[in-house]
């Protein structure tokens, strides 16, 4: 089964939160053709947590989870702690395929895509 996780930075305000879990909510429909599970996870400050997330969709038979990280720049959270979650859960669940996507910021036709909305 195939799973897909929407991972942002998390905020102390509910409602920035929510706006993600409403955000990652409504790729379902776009997505729900390339996967069986959809869900999202915070890296900080809210929950579910990415750890939380990723054991969530493993428990519901996942066995190849796409890690979309929903940040602009490759800052420290980028390259450093998610690839290192990933370590662990693929420790935890060798079994299990994770597979972190590039960034918002890095994909293709971002910026220009962003110059057509203003």
């Amino acid at each position: 089964m195939n799973g897909f996780i929407l991972v942002a930075h998390g905020s102390r305000r509910a409602e920035a939160n929510e706006e993600i879990a409403a955000f990652a909510r409504s790729l379902t429909t776009g997505m729900a053709g390339n996967f069986e599970l959809m869900g999202h996870g915070f890296w900080e400050l809210a929950e579910p947590t990415l750890e939380q997330a990723i054991d969530q969709q493993v428990a519901a038979g996942a066995s190849d989870i796409k890690l979309f990280p929903y940040f602009l720049a490759e800052g420290k959270h980028v390259v450093k702690d998610l690839p290192s979650v990933l370590v662990q859960k693929r420790e935890q669940y060798p079994d299990v395929n994770l597979t972190l996507l590039p960034h918002l910021g890095a994909l293709p036709g971002f910026a220009d895509w962003l110059g057509q909305q203003l």
